[in-house]
């Protein structure tokens, strides 16, 4: 993926007006924003969280620094705006869409026992080409969904940008062989927490 662009990553299978409005809310950034099309994965395997999400929007460090200090404010009203409509299929009361997990070659198809989304995430590649993955709730109200793809644009300038940034500090706390680093928002006070995609006794 060009990292001087906004990258739109999804699956073939994702619905097609949900790509079809993302496209057109995001001609605002002309050429620079990459839609790619990518096979669908089929039945998941093990650690499901580190795997390119459905819909993936990767920020790359160039095209943050192209955009500049007003990069969130610019940038969060047209992507709000895309994600509406997928927003309404696949997060809420109303998700249509689950992935399949398999735990083995012989095991029964399982769904993954996950809040987090498995449809839509942001990434974003820091100075130090370090990974991080912001994970969205299914369950989170329109309002709660909306905010922390807010809060996730204005933390990915930050953590760019600014030498010191709460993602920066949350990746120094506990670091990590395996990549990329999950941030998820707790929406009651908007903080950002580490996310582990491993059980507890497993630390890699």
């Amino acid at each position: 993926m060009n990292q001087d662009n906004l990258n739109i990553a999804f699956e073939e299978h994702i619905d097609e007006d949900v790509v079809t409005q993302l496209k057109d809310s995001l001609l605002i950034f002309r050429d620079d924003v990459d839609f790619h099309a990518l096979p669908e994965k089929g039945p998941q395997a093990s650690i499901l969280l580190l795997m390119l999400s459905s819909v993936a929007i990767v920020f790359g460090t160039a095209f943050v620094k192209k955009l500049g200090d007003k990069a969130a404010e610019d940038s969060y009203p047209y992507i709000k705006k895309g994600l509406s409509k997928l927003y309404k299929k696949y997060f809420g009361g109303n998700s249509q869409y689950q992935l399949e997990a398999l735990r083995s070659r012989n095991a029964q198809k399982k769904a993954p026992y996950t809040k987090y989304s498995l449809i839509l995430s942001l990434y974003c590649v820091g100075q130090n080409n370090e990974r991080v993955k912001f994970l969205y709730e299914t369950n989170w109200s329109e309002e709660e969904f909306d905010k922390a793809t807010m809060i996730y644009i204005e933390s990915i300038i930050e953590f760019v940008n600014e030498d010191h940034s709460i993602v920066k500090e949350l990746i120094a706390s506990k670091p990590s062989r395996m990549e990329p680093y999950l941030i998820a928002l707790e929406p009651q006070d908007e903080k950002l927490i580490r996310v582990s995609a491993l059980p507890e006794h497993v630390d890699i």
